[in-house]
């Protein structure tokens, strides 16, 4: 099938008309096109790209109007889905010379995107290559980066270009290429090219992995690890890949027999970061363990959590006692630091003397005395706590409850005026209870002392870029409805498409599930009375406790989660009430 009559590709008169085009919409003068001329004369880069490169054009407004003089619609890469079968009829090497990503085929043509109009030889050049006719759609250069490395692979040119020999060739460590100038200069460039693509996508922790078959690369995003395709001939580099590394780390790079540690400070833009590198040695090489630190991204206060407008009174009310025990429970990487964070926040004042015990400490703040924990030399958290109340605190942080001693000393703390905040693993809010007592801590202590209990747990958000209509199970709905009376009523449910803006997963970004059990009257009995933590559960729901399982529903309802994501993290216990 041929191109329709009226496309027009980039030509003189093309370039000419779009010169004159932006001057009449006034969105340059007459001196910047003869600039932007004169550049085009000297470098041979069309004026539009260097017009969108220095920044005199937003790219989008000035796509729209390549698309107007040249019939080639301008469209964001997110409104379509990208066929793999497409993307596999299109080698790496053709993709990446000329920048474009193939979306779909139908009848025998072929529709690719581009953030640059070509010319009618490219044209001809690429329906030759592929043996197909081809179609075009412009899109935002940011999305065609991103597909690129996306389908074919994070640093495909440098490797493509370092790497010109059979793939199943392997390295010879033994003998290196004395003549290749360019070996390192382009591991360094692959290593760097993933740690600003780790950055970039928001990532905690990069993990590289060696396998018999080559090299893994996966980034642990929206706390979901995430496999991030990489050139196969990158095989041949693994070991240079680590050994770049380490000495980022400062390591020891003749040390393959036992696993080590270091740390790497980067900058990325006007950021700072911390990476902890761990390498561990496997059968078929060095893995190496990456975590990204920055303050800046993780750090919220508390009116940016997302809470809901029930949530954040709660919250509120229980960062404003005078004394007493708040306790955060959930799993590793549920979030109870970030949140735990945010409340001090909120209290750090100059009339407040606040004192941590962590282990590690995660977040540096100032105004707040941060204590870190070193038991090898006997500094514990129950020997901190100690000598701590000497300190005249008025707030104490308690990295983690993980014995009966810290417990006994948390609630005591607070029984003498302080307000202690802390964290353990349950399930759920009122399990917390029963934990302390199995802890040794007296029931009627924990009755007296224990404010309030909140589980948390952390679902993602639906890509807002993909986000489109979806369709539940009749089973989750029904639930969903028995939990959510009030809500059905005209009811939408969303899920993420897919894009490069989250990376193909219809997710970025991640929001808290909560659920908060405040102590009544009639729990501090039933605690005093050591009642099992499910009766405890249904006074605290008659008393208007919302679940995890329900604040995920309520999320769905409002279109900022998915079902999957709840089901994933809040489950159902035995007799028909939703847990964590």
């Amino acid at each position: 099938m041929e191109d329709a009559p009226q496309v027009r590709f980039l030509s003189d008169a093309l370039v000419a008309e779009l010169g004159e085009a932006m001057v009449e919409r006034e969105w340059i003068t007459r001196e910047d096109l003869d600039t932007l001329r004169t550049r085009q004369a000297l470098t041979g880069e069309s004026i539009d790209r260097l017009a969108i490169d220095g920044g005199l054009v937003a790219e989008e407004d000035l796509l729209g109007l390549v698309g107007e003089l040249s019939g080639v619609p301008f469209r964001h890469l997110s409104e379509f889905t990208i066929d793999p079968d497409a993307v596999a009829k299109v080698p790496a090497r053709l993709a990446l010379r000329y920048d474009i990503v193939p979306i779909d085929e139908r009848e025998g043509e072929m529709r690719l995107a581009t953030a640059r109009l070509p010319t009618l030889a490219t044209v001809d050049s690429i329906r030759m290559l592929l043996g197909l006719g081809v179609s075009w759609v412009l899109c935002s250069g940011t999305d065609i980066s991103r597909s690129l490395k996306h389908f074919y692979g994070l640093g495909a040119d440098t490797i493509d270009a370092m790497v010109e020999r059979p793939e199943a060739e392997e390295e010879d460590t033994s003998q290196p290429d004395v003549a290749d100038e360019t070996a390192d200069a382009g591991v360094i460039r692959f290593v760097n090219q993933v740690l600003a693509e780790a950055i970039r996508m928001d990532a905690t922790d990069i993990h590289l992995e060696p396998f018999e078959s080559g090299l893994r690369l996966r980034y642990r995003i929206d706390g979901i690890l995430q496999e991030i395709p990489i050139p196969r001939g990158v095989r041949t580099l693994r070991r240079a890949i680590v050994s770049c590394i380490k000495i980022m780390a400062d390591m020891n790079i003749a040390e393959r027999r036992k696993p080590h540690d270091g740390r790497i400070k980067i900058r990325s833009g006007a950021e700072d970061f911390d990476l902890r590198v761990s390498i561990l040695p496997t059968r078929f090489g060095e893995t190496a363990n990456l975590r990204l630190l920055n303050r800046k991204s993780v750090f919220m206060d508390l009116e940016h959590l997302g809470l809901t407008k029930s949530q954040q009174p709660k919250i509120e009310a229980l960062s404003s006692l005078p004394h007493g025990v708040v306790l955060l429970t959930g799993p590793t990487g549920s979030g109870k630091t970030t949140t735990l964070y945010a409340i001090l926040n909120r209290v750090n004042t100059t009339d407040v003397k606040i004192v941590t015990v962590e282990d590690p400490i995660e977040y540096q703040m100032d105004g707040i005395n941060q204590i870190q924990v070193h038991a090898q030399i006997g500094l514990t958290f129950a020997s901190i706590l100690r000598s701590i109340l000497r300190h005249d605190p008025d707030v104490i942080l308690i990295g983690e409850i993980r014995d009966g001693e810290t417990a006994d000393i948390a609630v005591r703390a607070s029984l003498t005026g302080h307000l202690v905040f802390s964290t353990l693993h349950t399930n759920d809010a009122p399990s917390s209870i029963m934990r302390l007592i199995d802890m040794g801590v007296e029931p009627f202590l924990v009755s007296s002392c224990l404010e309030g209990v909140i589980a948390q747990r952390l679902v993602r958000r639906i890509c807002k870029a993909c986000r489109e209509p979806a369709e539940p199970d009749d089973t989750i709905l029904e639930e969903i409805a028995t939990h959510c009376p009030d809500r059905m009523a005209g009811a939408a449910f969303y899920a993420g498409r897919g894009c490069p803006d989250c990376n193909f997963t219809g997710y970025r970004g991640r929001t808290a599930l909560l659920e908060i059990m405040l102590m009544s009257d009639e729990i501090r009995g039933l605690v005093a009375h050591q009642r099992p933590s499910s009766e405890i559960k249904r006074a605290a729901l008659r008393e208007g406790m919302t679940t995890l399982r329900r604040d995920g529903w309520n999320r769905v309802l409002d279109g900022v989660t998915t079902i999957e994501e709840v089901l994933r993290v809040a489950r159902r216990d035995d007799y028909g009430v939703a847990t964590g």
